[in-house]
């Protein structure tokens, strides 16, 4: 019988994992096999997302997940490849994975700092880190009550290869960020990568932290993200993330925050491009007193897809959220917004703010936007708004008459609107990168480069 929730998934990603467990990260702990295979077995019984599956409505993966993918093989890049995206040499600490595997040669991570620990997850499951890493990867309950659409991140378990495990002892306050660049390199056949991070930051410890996506040629390469973040009391998070897609990468990414009492969280995203993107947040804000703004920015055109869901919970007094995210979209792009506030009945004195605004260049473009509240709570502040329109003619009207021409007077409007997510970037250089990104993107960017 067919499922409308669930699309079973065909026997050759049983054939893959076959193939990968003895020589994935840790294939010789026990332990880890177990896991893995046991995570293996919850992805064949979930399957990925059907078209009745409420949460993915918007995103349609039956011809995703069709096709046959294969294992990364290494693949070699010089530095002068990656240039633009790096951050000034010597000012981060810096780990490069390439379709999933890490690499050394463009990484500079030896020279971490005291009090923080640096190691990729695959030497962290090879030298005798396992239990910790399995123990940090465990989600809470909030999490796997709604396991049966966590089709992708039960496969990320059975398959990721590479990524980071991080852990900042208490008070640790770097002098430099920590910068992780993920590179998927289009190849003849398309990948699975499936890289995860593990960041656990202790009491009163501070982060800055950038992470980078960026896809490389025409491949249909689809990497499956987990990110799994752990903030102890009164920790500092400043989390920048850039993506930047071709027309025909896929990144399915899943980031999972649990905060505790007193700590402050600011994530900063901005999405350019990728034929389906599709950015999963989730915040589960434990303790009193936390502070935590989600910013975001995506940009899509052509036939490009963006899904973004984030999700707020709100589980004990006096805490504040601010959601703020802008889109932008030209040609027959389509992309969507699910944005949802929880506040349990413990969370008086809850503040929690949402906002999305969207922005159409195209009569051919659509967005869905659905913003949503869920209190239990009595005594809380709480607020949501959605605005999907297009370029004011006034606007258009005066830049023109002050000597613009159509297309740069509409490409200075609308960098003027993805510009305030951007200034909410803790991390200049990225914001810069940013900017010059959606140069890049608007028609007349050049011209509006040189406006300064």
């Amino acid at each position: 019988m067919n499922n409308p929730r669930m699309i079973v998934p065909a026997e050759s990603y049983a054939k893959l994992f076959a193939h990968a467990l003895p020589i994935l990260p840790g294939a010789r702990d026990a332990a880890v096999r177990r896991q893995r295979e046991a995570s293996f077995e919850r992805f064949r019984a979930f399957g990925f997302p059907g078209p009745k599956t409420e949460e993915w409505k918007y995103t349609q993966v039956a011809p995703l997940v069709r096709l046959a993918y294969g294992l990364p093989a290494p693949v070699g890049l010089n530095r002068s490849a990656l240039a633009r995206y790096l951050l000034p040499e010597r000012s981060a600490h810096r780990a490069v994975f390439v379709n999933g595997r890490f690499a050394p040669e463009l990484s500079d991570i030896a020279s971490a700092e005291t009090g923080l620990e640096i190691t990729t997850l695959a030497g962290a499951l090879e030298s005798g880190l396992a239990p910790g890493v399995l123990a940090y990867s465990e989600e809470p309950e909030q999490a796997r009550e709604r396991e049966q659409n966590r089709g992708f991140g039960a496969l990320n378990a059975a398959m990721f290869g590479d990524g980071c495990f991080i852990r900042l002892a208490a008070g640790a306050v770097p002098r430099r960020p920590l910068h992780l660049l993920f590179v998927s390199v289009g190849q003849d056949a398309p990948l699975l990568i499936s890289p995860r991070n593990v960041i656990v930051l202790g009491d009163g410890a501070t982060l800055d932290l950038v992470e980078t996506h960026l896809a490389i040629g025409q491949g249909r390469n689809l990497t499956n993200l987990v990110n799994r973040v752990i903030m102890g009391q009164g920790a500092v998070l400043r989390h920048d993330r850039l993506q930047i897609g071709e027309v025909d990468g896929t990144l399915i990414g899943r980031t999972q925050y649990e905060i505790s009492a007193d700590a402050r969280l600011t994530q900063s995203l901005a999405t350019l491009g990728g034929a389906l993107v599709r950015n999963e947040i989730e915040a589960l804000l434990h303790g009193p007193r936390i502070e935590a703004q989600l910013n975001g920015l995506y940009l899509t055109r052509d036939r490009q897809h963006i899904d973004n869901v984030i999700r707020v919970v709100h589980a004990q007094p006096g805490s504040h959220s601010d959601q703020f995210y802008k889109g932008v979209l030209d040609g027959h792009a389509q992309a969507a917004f699910a944005g949802k506030i929880i506040v349990e009945r413990p969370a008086q004195k809850t503040n929690a703010y949402q906002r999305n605004n969207n922005l159409l260049l195209s009569p051919d473009a659509e967005v869905d936007t659905k913003p949503e509240l869920e209190i239990f709570a009595d005594d809380v502040k709480c607020s949501h708004g959605a605005t999907v329109g297009e370029l004011d003619e006034g606007e258009l009207f005066y830049l023109r008459s002050r000597g613009l021409d159509p297309q740069t007077a509409r490409g200075l409007l609308t960098f003027a609107f993805a510009g305030e997510v951007l200034e909410r970037f803790a991390n200049a250089t990225v914001a810069a990168q940013a900017r010059r990104e959606i140069l890049r993107w608007l028609p007349g960017g050049a011209a509006l480069g040189e406006l300064g």
